[in-house]
């Protein structure tokens, strides 16, 4: 009877566990915006970089990645077109880098990366579609590319881009860009902190619209007609902290072909930028600028601070300028 008993008891346990299990709502982790590291199991590529050398690590009967591998630099080829992959890139090289080919949107995670590139981008994603580049919670990140190349930034990315992540990068860009987005790039409520200052020509080169909800920028341009976030599109702000430093002569700490509005609908905003270059040249004679919009600069909350040294130097320059909240410590120069 005992023995009977126990039977009962274990059949109704099991039915219990299996009727829970049936309600529970399964959550894929490459489903979501962005995985968190606790997520970092399913359809995960791990590429780890050392000295000389770089290691991946693909999934368990994974035939539609393929990967090569030369010294520090490897090149990963995703073939799949039906589910986002996560790539975790770890490690450390200053000979070494990372090219992905991809046709589907895809996640990469940024987990205390350091590469140093000497023959091109240090991270080079040629994938058209919608890429996640998240850090880390902590997480200390560099990427540096090499000297006199043909590529356009030490980060490229031929798709649109959102970078999340409570994390810190350095990029230095020592050919021309330092982060290039050929179509649109977002920065998400939970980023850390980027810092670009070391660049040839723009600290962000965005083909779309450019969009910031939160984290920190702090950015420097020092040469001729260098730009620390440069847009073909429309920048929208309206979270986060952004210092710039443009000294270079005719150098523009934001500048966009379309409109530049500022908000506080994600968080508080602070925009503070030193406009401390001159003119091009005699002949060359547009201006260093705090912010260039060719149509309107839009204001409705934050704070926006543009010093200038020289007098030469601008601090908002724009066709039209509503600015109906907020406050604007900037000469606003409105007009063609």
């Amino acid at each position: 009877m005992k023995q009977k008993t126990h039977i009962y008891l274990f059949a109704w346990a099991l039915a219990l566990m299996v009727s829970a299990c049936a309600n529970e709502e399964f959550e894929d982790p490459v489903s979501i915006d962005v995985p968190p590291e606790s997520f970092i199991v399913k359809d995960t590529v791990r590429v780890y970089f050392g000295e000389g050398s770089a290691s991946v690590e693909l999934p368990l009967g994974r035939t539609d990645v393929t990967y090569t591998v030369n010294n520090g630099y490897a090149t990963i080829t995703n073939a799949c077109d039906t589910a986002e992959l996560v790539f975790v890139l770890k490690g450390s090289s200053t000979n070494g880098g990372l090219v992905y080919n991809g046709i589907y949107k895809c996640t990469f995670v940024l987990d205390n990366l350091s590469l140093v590139s000497n023959v091109g981008p240090a991270l080079d994603i040629q994938c058209g579609k919608r890429v996640n580049l998240k850090m880390t919670e902590g997480s200390e990140n560099s990427l540096e590319d090499a000297v006199g190349g043909t590529h356009k930034g030490c980060l490229y990315c031929r798709g649109h881009m959102k970078i999340t992540g409570n994390g810190n990068l350095t990029v230095k860009g020592n050919t021309k860009n330092g982060i290039h987005v050929k179509e649109y790039l977002k920065l998400g409520t939970s980023l850390g902190k980027i810092t670009i200052k070391e660049v040839v020509g723009y600290a962000f080169n965005v083909g779309e619209e450019f969009e910031m909800e939160g984290g920190t920028l702090d950015l420097a341009v020092t040469n001729m007609d260098s730009r620390a976030i440069d847009c073909d599109s429309t920048v929208t702000i309206s979270g986060g902290t952004i210092d710039i430093l443009a000294s270079g002569d005719g150098s523009r700490g934001i500048q966009a072909n379309y409109d530049i509005t500022i908000n506080e609908n994600s968080g508080p905003t602070v925009i503070n930028i030193a406009a401390n270059g001159g003119r091009c040249s005699e002949t060359d004679r547009h201006r260093c600028m705090g912010m260039k919009t060719d149509l309107a600069f839009k204001m409705s909350a934050g704070n926006v601070t543009v010093t200038k040294l020289l007098n030469n130097a601008r601090g908002i320059r724009c066709l039209t300028a509503e600015v109906t909240g907020g406050t604007c410590n900037a000469e606003i120069n409105e007009g063609e």
